[in-house]
């Protein structure tokens, strides 16, 4: 069996940081992911297509949202042909929150700030029921490529693709609902890939942490006045997060909304700044999320 890398610089910053705790952050680290559906009901009904898999021998539990399901007694389900036709999308469950806490509505003009491969976009079109319109960022051209097959698959209609880096905007006050799921050190891959942490380092997540506040600069710009914008990592270090909406704090006239999510433990972040998911609560991947109001 393949054992998980564990930096020793990550070792002794997490220990520092969790105390106590840290053991059971590190063994949590160490298993392997469960796996999660997000039901595109852009195309079926989530009720409808629980009841498809289940004659297959699946077992489905919901989640937080009637859209998301624990999934068991499949081995392979990007091999199914429910997923070729774009029924559901793979995607771990912590994954899903930002989009389900910045909940977008019919008629909103949302931002998704860096996009690529589209999965909080397809939750985005969801809960927007189709309607309304998105923006999709992203200045990769292999995963914009990727993303766009994947809209085409899942049937995303009210969207506008843009390949461009999210920092040569120069407009002001577009949207009224943001996301910006910042690119980050992927700490929190770690369960779904054991080399995750292979190229990880302290300078890795400063650097991030620098382009992070360009990138939430950048989007708060062009977030409407009291507009919302969720800003989401799948990191725990404080530099990529708190650090992150602290500068936002002390820089723009904003304010920390309060989320709360049923079903699933979510822990204050440092200074009570935004939220925690930590892998031991849920079972799930690591993730940051803190929802901001533009006063």
């Amino acid at each position: 069996m393949k054992k998980t890398f564990i930096p020793e610089e990550f070792r002794e910053k997490y220990t520092n940081l969790f105390g106590e705790e840290s053991s059971e952050f590190f063994n949590c680290c160490k298993i392997k992911i469960p796996k999660s559906i997000w039901v595109n009901s852009l195309k079926i009904k989530p009720d409808k297509l629980k009841n498809i898999l289940e004659t297959k021998g699946w077992k489905l539990t919901e989640l937080f949202h009637e859209n998301a399901f624990a999934i068991e007694g499949i081995e392979k389900p990007g091999q199914e042909e429910e997923f070729r036709q774009g029924l559901f999308n793979l995607q771990e469950k912590s994954s899903m929150i930002p989009v389900v806490a910045l909940s977008p509505e019919k008629n909103d003009f949302v931002l998704d700030a860096a996009a690529a491969p589209g999965n909080k976009t397809l939750q985005i079109s969801c809960l927007m029921e189709g309607k309304g319109q998105i923006v999709a960022v992203d200045k990769n051209v292999k995963r914009f490529t990727s993303m766009k097959l994947n809209f085409k698959k899942f049937g995303v209609k009210n969207i506008i693709e843009k390949r461009m880096d999210l920092l040569d905007s120069k407009k002001n006050e577009l949207f009224d609902k943001v996301l910006l799921d910042a690119p980050c050190s992927s700490e929190g891959l770690v369960r779904k890939d054991f080399d995750a942490l292979k190229n990880w380092s302290q300078e890795l997540v400063e650097k991030k942490a620098e382009l992070q506040k360009k990138m939430i600069e950048t989007a708060f710009r062009l977030l409407k006045r009291k507009g919302t914008m969720v800003y989401s990592t799948c990191s725990l270090s404080p530099e990529e997060d708190e650090e992150v909406i602290k500068h936002i704090l002390e820089n723009q006239k904003a304010e920390i909304e309060e989320i709360k999510i049923k079903g699933f433990k979510i822990r204050k972040g440092i200074d009570g700044i935004g939220n925690r998911i930590m892998p031991q609560d849920n079972n799930s991947q690591a993730f940051y999320f803190c929802k901001v109001k533009k006063l």
